[in-house]
């Protein structure tokens, strides 16, 4: 998503330069420096967003901090402090901290301040695009709709890493006007602000709206679910997940795995810039992303390869930052050596390496294949947010918390495990006696079918497994600790804000 109008946002982008800078944190090495902020714009800020290449310009910037945001946060919030991974080698990192539970209020991890960066841009659009110069109403609607959603998407990941947050539902273009708040409660924020941002935004959005890259219908299906999941709303997430399975115009299950293997490799690799809201790239036949984080590498800063080579590894023989636990690790090798064997083994893993025997995530590589770094200079990654495979086990378990229990063990049976060749293996309803032994079998193939897509720590926080599972591995002692720290710099800055119990 190259943004091509720079020019014409530098007076836009000063104003969010100076809401990061004063509300959330301090940016190093800066908000400037970040932004690249060129001398003073040829268009001043009252005559920004007036058309639709102006809006266009602005969720383009949008999207691009949020790509920013979840770069390596995607990893760091919603998969290193699970039970999937260990380190390949001791060494002092970020990602060991996570893994051994060792947080401090030091991390990059623990500062938000690039998440609100994309609410601020979120903010912006949301007050500035109903009046634009764009005489398609359907298009407008559209693009608004997306900015709620974007609003919605980032708060979601805000609550589930930090709990409380401060909310921020304006734009502050003025340094004067701004002003210091302390957090609101998470359950508010879920259902008072995230809830009511993705019902707008379900209202306006164009169902033509077919791109994967960019918000669209099912996206905001696949976001309500989810949050009617944490709310524990068990029956509003699985009726809106139905909405999303009778709205599949572009998205659906895809059954046959060498296709799906396909769409981690190649068709989420080198796909054409971001430029026509109205394109899918992906086409067609990409039946399973609902809504993809697309990495230029390049664009990302990460000089001459990406973070999932350097994070979950590049191919047999060749090292990673992280292995598959021994726990989950034991898990995949006894459904490979099973009768019927599950294929998910052989692609989504890969030896380590090294004279290990350990194992890493090969899900974003083609089978059989190692790359070197330099191969990637001019690779394009795309991270799934959701995939229809996720909302489908996420509609299992609802069914399973609605005491459905046969018909959870149906959407098992029939997609993933059908789709994995175990479908015969999977476990009747006579061997549960219990809804938490059906959801924890639910969880249990989350974990192995989305493994490396974000998902396991915020399931095992969600489920309140979080200290059960981890106790053991690392000594997750309290609740307390499931959530992260905030960073210390925004504390010193923002005196409303309280730290969270532990830190």
């Amino acid at each position: 998503m190259k943004i091509t109008h720079i020019k014409k946002m530098n007076s836009w982008k000063n104003s969010m330069c100076l809401l990061v800078l004063l509300v959330l944190s301090s940016i190093t090495p800066s908000c400037k420096k970040f932004l690249e902020v060129d001398p003073i714009s040829e268009i001043p800020a009252d005559k920004m967003w007036k058309s639709q290449r102006d809006v266009n310009a602005g969720l383009a910037e949008m999207y691009s901090s949020f790509r920013i945001a979840l770069n390596a946060n995607y990893f760091s919030w919603g998969e290193m402090r699970s039970d999937n991974f260990v380190l390949f080698s001791e060494q002092p990192t970020e990602n060991g901290k996570l893994i051994l539970n060792q947080l401090t209020t030091d991390l990059v991890s623990a500062n938000w301040n690039t998440l609100y960066k994309v609410i601020s841009n979120a903010n912006f659009a949301i007050k500035n695009i109903p009046d634009a110069d764009i005489t398609d109403a359907v298009l407008k609607n559209d693009y608004l709709a997306q900015a709620y959603a974007m609003r919605a998407l980032s708060y979601f990941y805000a609550v589930r890493v930090w709990g409380d947050v401060p909310v921020y539902l304006d734009p502050i273009d003025n340094i004067d006007k701004g002003e210091f708040r302390p957090r609101t409660a998470m359950k508010t924020v879920l259902r008072d602000h995230i809830l009511a941002d993705l019902k707008m935004a379900e209202q306006l959005i164009n169902p033509g709206n077919l791109e994967r890259k960019r918000l669209s219908r099912n996206a905001i299906y696949a976001i309500q679910a989810d949050v009617y999941m944490w709310l524990e709303d068990y029956d509003s997430a699985d009726k809106t997940i139905d909405k999303l399975r009778s709205n599949v115009t572009y998205t659906n299950f895809q059954p046959d795995m060498s296709l799906m293997k396909k769409q981690f490799v190649e068709d989420l690799n080198n796909k054409v810039n971001d430029n026509d809201p109205t394109k899918d790239e992906y086409g067609p036949a990409t039946n399973e992303m609902i809504f993809v984080i697309h990495q230029n590498v390049s664009e990302a800063g990460l000089s001459n390869y990406s973070l999932i080579w350097l994070l979950l590894g590049s191919g047999s023989g060749q090292g990673s930052t992280v292995v598959l636990s021994p726990k989950l690790q034991a898990i995949y090798t006894a459904a490979n050596a099973a009768t019927p064997r599950d294929n998910r083994f052989e692609n989504y893993l890969a030896p380590s390496g090294g004279g290990t025997t350990t194992y890493q995530v090969h899900k974003y590589i083609a089978n059989g294949t190692s790359l070197p770094y330099q191969n990637f200079v001019n690779c394009q990654m795309a991270y799934p947010v959701y995939r229809f495979t996720d909302i489908l086990l996420m509609q299992a378990e609802a069914k399973a918390q609605l005491d459905k229990w046969q018909d959870a063990l149906d959407i098992i049976r029939t997609t993933v495990r059908t789709r994995a060749g175990v479908a015969a293996s999977t476990r009747p309803l006579s061997s549960f006696s219990s809804r938490e032994q059906v959801v924890d079998y639910v969880l249990n193939e989350r974990q192995i079918e989305l493994v490396g897509e974000g998902k396991r720590w915020f399931d095992l926080v969600r489920t309140k497994r979080a200290v059960k599972v981890m106790q053991p591995i690392n000594g997750m002692s309290n609740v307390n600790q499931t959530l992260f720290p905030i960073n210390q710099s925004l504390i010193n800055q923002n005196k409303a804000l309280v730290q969270n119990p532990g830190y």
